[in-house]
């Protein structure tokens, strides 16, 4: 898991992601990956988007971005576990998923 000293609040690795990819009923296939950071305190959102695509392509990979929104009001400094989860459409040659502002590779297996 990296720190926090990335100038984000919650941490996370690749370690605590999971991507697992399954077809849909029209024959396409998409991906869900979730995740569990480590927030310095309760009530932070977050959300996995789609990243802007790479000057070079990687058909390979899936490049999304993890943002944190941090709570709306004072609460405890208590590390607290969070959950993020979203779901992408994604080609046949993903085999992997890149979280680009946190360096986080995860493995897409097929479930």
């Amino acid at each position: 898991m990296s720190g926090y000293g990335n100038g984000f609040a919650c941490a996370a690795g690749a370690e605590d992601f999971t991507a697992t990819a399954h077809r849909t009923g029209k024959g396409g296939r998409k991906v869900t990956v979730k995740g569990t950071c480590q927030c310095r305190t309760p009530g932070f959102a977050l959300k996995l988007s789609l990243a802007s695509p790479p000057i070079v392509p990687v058909p390979e990979e899936l490049h999304l971005e993890l943002t944190e929104a941090p709570p709306t009001e004072t609460t405890a400094a208590v590390i607290t576990p969070t959950d993020v989860e979203g779901e992408f459409d994604i080609g046949d040659e993903v085999e992997r998923v890149l979280i680009r502002n946190r360096n986080i590779t995860v493995l897409v297996k097929e479930g």
